[in-house]
């Protein structure tokens, strides 16, 4: 993953961050609201990535996206990032 902050992609992009999403622990809990902390303005960023990888998981039933829908996610967030930069 990239030096903080970092962006939507590299969040759901990374097995920590995902392994995080889905079955968090303390330490996890601790450096993810110490990044929080320290980024606030990531909030909505981190909040994004961690629907985007709930909805993966919840539409297969399982706990980690497979490849295939880690690259169907991927897909998502760039028509998503696309079309954003085209209404701006």
């Amino acid at each position: 993953m990239s030096q903080p902050p970092y962006p939507l992609l590299d969040l759901i992009r990374d097995d920590d961050f995902i392994t995080w999403v889905r079955k968090p622990n303390p330490e996890s809990n601790a450096f993810w609201q110490r990044y929080l902390e320290s980024y606030p303005r990531q909030k909505a960023t981190v909040e994004l990535a961690r629907q985007y990888i709930n909805l993966i998981a919840e539409d297969t039933g399982r706990d980690l996206p497979t490849m295939k829908q880690r690259k169907k996610m991927w897909e998502e967030v760039k028509n998503t990032i696309r079309s954003e930069n085209s209404d701006n």
